[in-house]
Protein backbone atom coordinates (compact mmCIF):
# COMPACT_ATOMS: atom_id res chain seq x y z
CA UNK A 1 0.00 0.00 0.00
CA UNK A 2 2.63 2.35 0.69
CA UNK A 3 4.28 1.63 -2.35
CA UNK A 4 0.86 2.38 -4.42
CA UNK A 5 0.79 5.83 -2.90
CA UNK A 6 4.27 6.63 -3.44
CA UNK A 7 3.64 6.08 -7.17
CA UNK A 8 0.33 8.07 -7.16
CA UNK A 9 1.82 10.92 -5.33
CA UNK A 10 4.79 10.73 -8.07
CA UNK A 11 2.69 10.69 -10.75
CA UNK A 12 0.69 13.88 -9.23
CA UNK A 13 3.34 15.05 -9.02
CA UNK A 14 4.72 14.52 -12.62
CA UNK A 15 1.20 15.98 -14.40
CA UNK A 16 1.36 19.22 -11.96
CA UNK A 17 4.86 19.96 -13.31
CA UNK A 18 4.10 19.01 -16.68
CA UNK A 19 1.05 21.15 -16.45
CA UNK A 20 2.49 24.22 -14.91
CA UNK A 21 5.38 23.91 -17.51
CA UNK A 22 2.35 24.09 -20.29
CA UNK A 23 0.95 27.15 -18.96
CA UNK A 24 4.15 29.11 -18.15
CA UNK A 25 4.95 28.54 -22.08
CA UNK A 26 1.50 29.37 -23.26
CA UNK A 27 1.82 32.89 -20.90
CA UNK A 28 5.56 33.83 -22.29
CA UNK A 29 4.07 33.18 -25.61
CA UNK A 30 1.15 35.50 -25.22
CA UNK A 31 3.47 37.93 -23.62
CA UNK A 32 5.84 38.38 -26.63
CA UNK A 33 2.59 38.41 -28.84
CA UNK A 34 1.09 40.94 -26.93
CA UNK A 35 4.29 42.83 -27.60
CA UNK A 36 4.21 42.55 -31.72
CA UNK A 37 3.14 45.69 -33.43
CA UNK A 38 0.74 45.27 -36.52
CA UNK A 39 1.83 46.61 -39.58
CA UNK A 40 0.08 46.87 -43.13
CA UNK A 41 1.36 46.52 -46.42
CA UNK A 42 -0.13 47.47 -49.54
CA UNK A 43 0.72 45.38 -53.15
CA UNK A 44 -0.28 46.07 -56.36
CA UNK A 45 0.79 42.93 -57.72
CA UNK A 46 -0.33 39.64 -57.56
CA UNK A 47 0.32 37.69 -54.16
CA UNK A 48 -0.70 34.65 -55.22
CA UNK A 49 1.50 31.98 -53.30
CA UNK A 50 1.45 34.06 -50.24
CA UNK A 51 -0.99 33.11 -46.86
CA UNK A 52 -1.50 33.87 -43.85
CA UNK A 53 1.11 32.18 -41.32
CA UNK A 54 3.66 32.94 -44.01
CA UNK A 55 7.21 34.49 -43.11
CA UNK A 56 8.31 38.28 -43.04
CA UNK A 57 11.49 38.04 -42.65
CA UNK A 58 14.19 41.66 -42.61
CA UNK A 59 17.38 41.23 -44.25
CA UNK A 60 16.69 37.29 -44.28
CA UNK A 61 15.95 36.98 -40.48
CA UNK A 62 12.36 36.43 -39.55
CA UNK A 63 10.97 39.44 -37.66
CA UNK A 64 6.86 38.26 -37.50
CA UNK A 65 4.23 36.79 -39.66
CA UNK A 66 1.62 37.28 -42.02
CA UNK A 67 -2.04 37.56 -40.31
CA UNK A 68 -4.49 38.47 -43.02
CA UNK A 69 -4.62 39.34 -46.38
CA UNK A 70 -7.77 41.42 -47.93
CA UNK A 71 -8.82 43.24 -51.34
CA UNK A 72 -8.58 46.90 -50.87
CA UNK A 73 -12.00 48.80 -50.51
CA UNK A 74 -11.10 51.57 -51.98
CA UNK A 75 -9.30 49.63 -54.96
CA UNK A 76 -9.59 45.85 -55.72
CA UNK A 77 -6.44 46.21 -57.63
CA UNK A 78 -4.71 46.97 -54.44
CA UNK A 79 -4.31 43.99 -51.73
CA UNK A 80 -3.76 44.96 -48.12
CA UNK A 81 -1.40 42.23 -45.96
CA UNK A 82 -1.53 42.77 -42.25
CA UNK A 83 1.66 41.46 -40.83
CA UNK A 84 2.57 40.97 -36.92
CA UNK A 85 6.19 42.06 -36.56
CA UNK A 86 8.02 42.19 -33.32
CA UNK A 87 8.43 44.96 -31.26
CA UNK A 88 12.04 45.20 -32.30
CA UNK A 89 11.65 44.97 -35.94
CA UNK A 90 13.26 47.58 -37.40
CA UNK A 91 10.64 49.07 -39.70
CA UNK A 92 11.50 52.92 -40.22
CA UNK A 93 9.22 55.18 -42.68
CA UNK A 94 12.24 54.01 -45.64
CA UNK A 95 11.15 50.42 -44.54
CA UNK A 96 10.38 48.54 -48.20
CA UNK A 97 8.27 45.22 -48.54
CA UNK A 98 8.82 42.91 -51.09
CA UNK A 99 7.66 39.67 -52.37
CA UNK A 100 10.19 37.10 -52.66
CA UNK A 101 9.59 32.85 -53.62
CA UNK A 102 10.55 30.40 -51.15
CA UNK A 103 13.07 28.37 -53.19
CA UNK A 104 11.38 26.07 -55.90
CA UNK A 105 8.72 25.10 -53.64
CA UNK A 106 6.26 28.04 -55.01
CA UNK A 107 5.42 29.64 -51.76
CA UNK A 108 6.36 33.50 -51.25
CA UNK A 109 7.28 35.06 -48.29
CA UNK A 110 7.88 39.13 -47.49
CA UNK A 111 11.24 40.47 -47.21
CA UNK A 112 11.66 43.85 -45.71
CA UNK A 113 14.80 45.75 -46.35
CA UNK A 114 15.79 49.82 -45.78
CA UNK A 115 15.29 51.37 -42.03
CA UNK A 116 18.00 53.74 -42.20
CA UNK A 117 18.73 53.99 -38.62
CA UNK A 118 18.91 58.09 -38.87
CA UNK A 119 15.08 57.62 -40.19
CA UNK A 120 12.11 58.06 -37.66
CA UNK A 121 10.14 54.91 -36.59
CA UNK A 122 7.74 54.68 -38.80
CA UNK A 123 5.27 53.55 -35.61
CA UNK A 124 6.31 57.12 -34.50
CA UNK A 125 5.74 58.96 -38.07
CA UNK A 126 2.20 57.38 -37.78
CA UNK A 127 -1.10 59.04 -36.31
CA UNK A 128 -2.33 57.56 -32.95
CA UNK A 129 -4.79 55.22 -33.82
CA UNK A 130 -3.57 54.19 -36.97
CA UNK A 131 -2.47 50.99 -38.45
CA UNK A 132 1.65 51.89 -39.90
CA UNK A 133 1.55 51.18 -43.49
CA UNK A 134 5.08 49.72 -44.56
CA UNK A 135 5.25 50.61 -48.35
CA UNK A 136 6.17 48.02 -51.07
CA UNK A 137 7.67 47.53 -54.09
CA UNK A 138 7.87 45.10 -57.31
CA UNK A 139 10.49 42.67 -56.99
CA UNK A 140 13.09 42.57 -59.81
CA UNK A 141 10.90 39.65 -62.09
CA UNK A 142 7.80 41.41 -61.86
CA UNK A 143 9.28 44.94 -62.86
CA UNK A 144 10.91 43.09 -65.42
CA UNK A 145 7.64 41.36 -67.19
CA UNK A 146 5.93 44.65 -66.51
CA UNK A 147 8.55 46.54 -68.96
CA UNK A 148 8.29 43.11 -71.65
CA UNK A 149 5.48 45.00 -73.60
CA UNK A 150 7.97 48.48 -74.18
CA UNK A 151 11.05 46.29 -74.61
CA UNK A 152 8.54 44.17 -77.63
CA UNK A 153 7.48 47.67 -78.79
CA UNK A 154 11.51 48.74 -79.34
CA UNK A 155 12.05 45.58 -80.63
CA UNK A 156 9.45 45.92 -83.42
CA UNK A 157 10.15 49.46 -84.17
CA UNK A 158 13.93 48.27 -84.89
CA UNK A 159 12.61 45.30 -86.93
CA UNK A 160 10.81 47.81 -89.44
CA UNK A 161 13.91 49.79 -89.54
CA UNK A 162 15.87 47.11 -90.32
CA UNK A 163 13.31 46.07 -93.12
CA UNK A 164 13.81 49.01 -94.47
CA UNK A 165 17.60 48.87 -94.46
CA UNK A 166 17.44 45.31 -96.06
CA UNK A 167 15.20 46.67 -98.60
CA UNK A 168 17.25 49.28 -99.56
CA UNK A 169 19.90 47.05 -100.18
CA UNK A 170 18.27 44.80 -101.83
CA UNK A 171 17.37 47.74 -104.57
CA UNK A 172 20.55 48.92 -104.93
CA UNK A 173 22.24 45.43 -105.32
CA UNK A 174 20.11 44.88 -108.07
CA UNK A 175 20.88 48.24 -109.49
CA UNK A 176 24.70 47.07 -109.09
CA UNK A 177 23.70 43.99 -111.15
CA UNK A 178 22.46 45.56 -113.87
CA UNK A 179 25.22 48.55 -114.52
CA UNK A 180 28.21 46.93 -112.10
CA UNK A 181 29.86 50.33 -113.15
CA UNK A 182 27.87 52.64 -110.33
CA UNK A 183 30.31 50.99 -107.85
CA UNK A 184 32.82 52.46 -109.34
CA UNK A 185 31.43 56.06 -109.70
CA UNK A 186 32.46 58.27 -106.65
CA UNK A 187 29.99 59.62 -104.31
CA UNK A 188 28.58 63.68 -105.78
CA UNK A 189 29.38 66.04 -103.16
CA UNK A 190 26.47 68.00 -102.36
CA UNK A 191 27.67 71.26 -104.14
CA UNK A 192 28.43 69.38 -107.64
CA UNK A 193 25.20 67.82 -107.15
CA UNK A 194 23.84 71.42 -107.17
CA UNK A 195 26.37 72.86 -110.02
CA UNK A 196 25.31 69.76 -112.08
CA UNK A 197 21.72 70.07 -111.37
CA UNK A 198 22.31 73.88 -112.65
CA UNK A 199 23.93 72.99 -115.80
CA UNK A 200 21.44 70.45 -116.47
CA UNK A 201 18.55 73.11 -116.46
CA UNK A 202 20.38 75.74 -118.74
CA UNK A 203 20.81 73.16 -121.33
CA UNK A 204 17.71 72.07 -121.57
CA UNK A 205 16.98 76.16 -121.86
CA UNK A 206 19.86 76.53 -124.73
CA UNK A 207 17.74 74.96 -127.43
CA UNK A 208 14.57 77.01 -126.96
CA UNK A 209 16.45 79.99 -126.93
CA UNK A 210 18.27 79.36 -129.91
CA UNK A 211 14.78 78.62 -131.87
CA UNK A 212 13.61 82.28 -130.57
CA UNK A 213 16.65 83.68 -131.88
Amino acid sequence: METDKRYFVAGLFIIGLSVGVALAFMWLSGTDRRDDVLYRVRFTESVSGLAPGETVKYRGVDVGTVKSMALSPDDPRVVEVSVSLRKDAPVRTDTRAMLKLKGVTGGVFIELSGGNPKTPSLVAATPEGEVPVIASEKNSLTAAMDQMPRVIEKFSVLEDQAKHVLNDVAVFTEKVKGNPSLLLRRPKDPVEEKTDDKADVKAKKSPDSRVRN
